[in-house]
């Protein structure tokens, strides 16, 4: 591929100035550009004008550099010079011709007032700065990519509107985004406000969610569930957005009973409130399924910054849920209260004969990619919660079936970090996201599962595999 051709137009303001153009078009050559420099390409007979006119007539030469000084603006405006005359060119040049990205300034001066040292017809184009020395390399960068057309910032692809956009009244909109801004600007700067700005957003996230409660007698049939959960996207992002950023730059220990508080609150969105009478059972589903999948999203961002501290909160304390209590029921529950059985896709994947073995895990792999997790990794901390849960129940059933898992199919292989865990310091260093549980405890599970096979559900004939997706074998057997 040929090289770049440059023509560099600039005026024999001084001896220092001609030598720094030297070196500035040296630096050109030398970074892949050809440069067309007077000093090199002008030779003694050859006729001045026509070098200029070079710079227009000849095909080759796409770009051109005005280094621009005092002198050089002075006698552009008067006509005068050598400057004078490229001016004559290059002004009829930009004004008459469509294409705006061949000519740029380069700024080696500025007037007493701080204003660039730019020719009259160039006054108002954007020039690049080279007037500070200290700030060369990254001016020269900036000239590089102008020439190459691989701007700093490029334009991103064009997506389609939000769902909340949408005009059908079925569409969600939350009023949360200013609150998550503030939130986020004050985690990732650390401005001293992070924990107050958390709080503010996740308390007005779960009052704002109040906005996706549907009809106590909702269809599944129709679309209205799913157009629901669908519309939930862009908030379940937002949130991951806090989320993450908490992660990666808090270590606060209030973030923790924060990210606890909202789960609570979130879980209570799951059974009826007061003022609804008669409803369905499975009128709360969407509320359970934004559960599950935040869960599991968070679960995915914790082990990513290595926030084991925030992983254990959220399993090891129980949730205070009142309504329970309103009923008769314990009001303190486990984790496992954000997995539960969404009825009403279960009942459409049948009455409608989708055939599908899980469509709340289809929704879940669908629905991961705008997130920017790998689905994988999804399928992983749905696994650990499911190991958690088995531990904490001693063997006996788990009230978290890890629907994800579906995806596996046939072909079962240990995840990585378990892969991983076949350096016993490693396993050493994740022990914590498993209650601290040692090999020993987790062959004693698998061992409780093979004398209960029942309790792994299957789909099909498929059934899980604890034992291969921890790799047990290979679990600790080496430093």
């Amino acid at each position: 591929m040929a090289a770049t051709k440059v023509f560099v137009s600039y005026s024999w303001s001084s001896n220092e100035h001609e030598e720094w153009v030297l070196r500035f078009a040296t630096n050109l050559r030398q970074s892949g550009v050809d440069a067309i420099l007077d000093k090199w390409d002008l030779r003694e007979g050859h006729e001045a004008n026509a070098f200029m006119e070079k710079m227009v007539s000849d095909p080759e030469i796409t770009k051109v550099v005005i280094v621009s000084d005092r002198i050089y603006s002075e006698r552009s405006d008067s006509r005068k010079g050598g400057a004078g005359t490229e001016a004559q060119i290059i002004s009829k040049e930009i004004f008459q011709k469509e294409d705006q990205n061949k000519f740029v300034a380069v700024v080696t001066e500025k007037d007493d007032n701080g204003d660039p040292c730019l020719p009259a017809y160039y006054s108002s184009r954007k020039y690049i700065d080279f007037s500070d020395e200290s700030r060369f390399s990254e001016s020269f960068e900036q000239l590089l990519r102008w020439i190459a057309d691989k701007p700093f910032h490029k334009k991103p692809e064009l997506g389609n509107p939000p769902a909340y956009l949408n005009e059908s009244e079925n569409v969600v909109s939350l009023s949360t985004s200013a609150s998550k801004r503030r939130a986020y600007d004050a985690i990732t700067n650390l401005r001293g406000q992070e924990y107050p700005a958390a709080k503010e957003y996740f308390e007005l996230f779960t009052r704002e969610l109040e906005k996706f409660r549907l009809d106590p007698m909702v269809d599944p049939l129709t679309d209205d569930m799913l157009t629901n959960i669908q519309s939930f996207l862009p908030y379940r992002d937002e949130c991951l957005d806090v989320v993450r950023a908490i992660s990666r730059y808090t270590k606060d220990d209030r973030f923790s009973d924060l990210l606890h508080a909202f789960f609570e609150r979130l879980a209570r969105y799951f059974e009826a409130p007061e003022d609804i009478g008669s409803h369905k059972e499975f009128a709360f589903d969407n509320y359970k399924f934004f559960a599950y999948e935040l869960f599991l999203h968070c679960g995915v961002l914790f082990i990513a910054e290595e926030r084991y501290d925030l992983f254990n909160v959220l399993i090891e304390r129980q949730y205070y849920i009142e309504r329970r209590a309103d009923f008769g029921s314990d009001p303190m529950v486990a984790f496992t209260v954000f997995r539960q059985y969404l009825k009403s896709l279960d009942y459409r994947n049948r009455q409608l004969d989708l055939r599908r073995y899980s469509v709340a895990a289809d929704m879940l792999k669908e629905r991961a990619a705008s997130s920017g997790i790998e689905f994988r990794k999804i399928m992983e901390v749905d696994f650990i919660f499911f190991l958690r849960a088995g531990l904490a129940a001693n063997g006996s059933y788990t009230k978290w079936w890890p629907e994800t898992l579906v995806y596996l199919g046939f072909a079962h292989r240990a995840f990585e970090i378990f892969e991983r865990s076949r350096s016993s310091r490693y396993f050493e260093k994740i022990r914590p996201l498993l209650g601290n549980a040692t090999k020993a405890d987790l062959e004693h599970l698998i061992a409780g599962y093979e004398e209960a096979p029942n309790t792994l559900r299957m789909w099909d004939g498929f059934q899980i595999a604890p034992d291969i997706l921890i790799g047990i074998q290979n679990l600790c057997t080496r430093p």
